[in-house]
């Protein structure tokens, strides 16, 4: 009985619009049902990306195909047309030939072309190049289209947390979502930061408007500083150039503002209020720079995975002092992570201790390369010492000796790469600098416990206390006057 032929299709819609999503519905039972219909053929799945088809990159579907091609589960790919596979004519040659080298065909139907065949290549990249200058022209007719309406007041809204928004246009305010858009403004001009209304907001179990993930500063940052919410529209914010989004100043493309376009969440006076205030912050932020720690993205949570974050703590007190914490902890609260902080100092006190352990530290294929050249270098000494007594022929010790020598090379060689694999050999050192901190591939901590990975393979663990001085601290506070 002869073997059939494994068939999956493949097939693309550009957007997550209602009438794609039914596109694509009808593409898939469709390819189904073709594939199934012919007695050769057994159906494989059907593969399916909603995203843009401009770089084979953003799909992820169109990946796990050609993954699942490389395992030699499927034997041809069915799809549409060339311009529903790759619109770029050099990734969709250099895709038909890697899968015609391991025996994959692809069949577009539209153009009736199988890769299989010698002259396809030919027909192929004529195509391609036509749908890619296709898709060139289109998205000039759009944007000349989209710049056109700007320039004649037409505002065309993306959605917007605390609007309905349809067919670009703002039909109503959704209560719930307006009333935290004016909290958000609210407590930033009160005097909060971006991580504290976040956080605020988190705590109280506020969703987003489509993600389920946490606010963050960036989300909170969005609100404050977008006009939309005082009811004016920029147009044209942001362009693209080589298909990624370039925020625009300007000086390429005009942008247009449209004053009163909508009904606003926030009052005009609140909105430059806000501002006056983000500018005054970030000034004062550029005189006092943050410190730049060489630690910097080496630090990481065992517990949620993000990294370590450098800050003062007891800012502007007689108590301030440099800190690392976990990003979670710090932007989300205690209840979505438990990463402990440590003081900087402690952090470098520990740090010196277990890098001057990791100094004396080799690597087991490094000390079993070293113990092997040492056996080599004992067995020339012996080999010239049964030379010298008499004991061998010229032409055996020559022999054997040649053969020896060429070991220890190799073995040498094997040592110096491995060596620099392992990174440069660290040398004790009496007391802390930043250049240590190079030696340092990552430091976990979990719980109170640091894991220090060095780059030379070495892994040291260390314990931190953060109660060691906090009886003292707190004693000081009393005398001081500060309330507690």
């Amino acid at each position: 009985m002869a073997k059939k032929i494994r068939k999956c299709g493949y097939c693309r819609v550009s957007t997550k619009a209602e009438e794609q999503e039914h596109s694509l519905l009808f593409m898939t039972q469709y390819f189904k049902g073709l594939i199934e219909s012919e007695r050769d053929s057994v159906f494989v799945g059907i593969y399916a990306d909603t995203r843009s088809g401009k770089t084979a990159r953003l799909r992820k579907q169109f990946k796990a195909m050609i993954r699942a091609c490389k395992r030699g589960e499927i034997d041809y790919i069915i799809t549409k047309s060339i311009a529903r596979f790759a619109r770029n004519l050099e990734e969709t040659l250099r895709i038909v030939r890697e899968l015609r080298e391991i025996g994959v065909g692809v069949f577009f139907q539209k153009e009736n072309i199988d890769t299989l065949k010698s002259s396809s290549d030919f027909i192929l990249s004529i195509y391609a190049l036509a749908a890619e200058k296709e898709l060139d022209s289109m998205g000039e007719q759009v944007k000349w289209s989209a710049r056109k309406r700007f320039a004649n007041g037409s505002v065309e809204l993306p959605h917007l947390y605390g609007y309905n928004v349809e067919n670009g246009k703002i039909t109503s305010l959704i209560p719930h979502e307006a009333a935290v858009v004016r909290e958000v403004f609210e407590l930033y001009a009160g005097g909060a930061g971006y991580e504290s209304i976040a956080r605020t907001l988190n705590a109280r179990g506020v969703k987003r408007k489509y993600s389920a993930e946490l606010w963050s500063n960036e989300c909170v940052t969005r609100i404050l500083e977008n006009e939309k919410y005082m009811g004016d529209a920029i147009l044209q914010k942001e362009y693209h150039e080589n298909f990624k989004p370039v925020k625009n100043d300007g000086s390429v493309i005009k942008q247009y503002y449209v004053e009163n376009n909508h009904p606003p969440i926030v009052t005009r006076e609140l909105w430059e209020k806000v501002q006056t205030i983000r500018a005054e912050r970030s000034a004062a932020a550029k005189r006092s720079p943050i410190k730049l720690s060489p630690f910097t993205g080496k630090i990481k949570c065992a517990g949620c995975g993000k990294g370590y974050k450098h800050r003062k703590n007891n800012r502007n007190s007689p108590y301030e002092k440099w800190i690392w914490s976990c990003y979670t902890y710090v932007h989300m609260g205690r209840e979505y992570c438990g990463g402990h902080n440590i003081r900087e100092n402690d952090f470098i006190r520990l740090f010196l201790s277990a890098y001057n352990e990791a100094a004396g530290f080799q690597p087991h294929e490094i000390q079993d390369l070293d113990g092997a050249i040492k056996d080599l270098l004992a067995q020339e000494r012996e080999l010239i010492a049964l030379k010298a007594k008499g004991y061998m022929k010229r032409e055996d010790y020559e022999t054997q000796h040649a053969e020896l020598l060429t070991q220890i090379r190799e073995t040498e060689d094997a040592y110096t790469q491995e060596s620099r694999r392992s990174g440069d050999e660290l040398q004790a050192a009496d007391e802390y600098s930043d250049r240590l901190a190079a030696s340092l591939e990552v430091a976990e901590v979990d719980g109170f416990t640091i894991t220090f990975k060095f780059k030379n393979g070495a892994e040291v663990k260390r314990v931190f206390n953060n109660d060691a001085d906090r009886k003292a601290t707190w004693a000081n506070k009393k005398i001081g006057g500060i309330a507690i």
